[in-house]
């Protein structure tokens, strides 16, 4: 076998070799990006969702506070209704303890009388 085919035969393996190793490369370096294309997509869709829970939650506790802000409105009104009341029944018992009074119904006491 002459050197030159001997050469030959060897620089072809050798090229052979050197594309199997570039394609398998490639190969893996197609796959590593399609799965680091992968994870980003994962990561973007759960920051979207993450996103839309923050929305859903700031909303929920929007409703609660106007409610909650609701509610208290209508119970400072009730406990002025209520105060309201509570002054006009005071004023009418002391209208009819001073006419009870007037009227000799109830006797008139001082303290050095008892």
């Amino acid at each position: 076998m002459d050197a030159s085919i001997a050469v030959a035969s060897i620089s072809a393996v050798a090229s052979l070799a050197t594309v199997a190793y570039t394609a398998r490369s490639a190969s893996r370096a197609t796959q590593r990006k399609s799965e680091a294309d992968a994870q980003a997509a994962r990561e973007a869709r759960e920051a979207e969702e993450r996103a839309a829970l923050r929305q859903l939650e700031a909303a929920a506790y929007d409703r609660a506070r106007h409610y909650y802000e609701g509610t208290l409105t209508r119970m400072d009104g009730e406990i002025n209704r209520q105060a309201r009341q509570i002054d006009g029944l005071q004023r009418q018992v002391a209208q009819l303890t001073r006419q009870v009074t007037q009227a000799g119904l109830i006797p008139v006491t001082s303290e050095e009388e008892t």
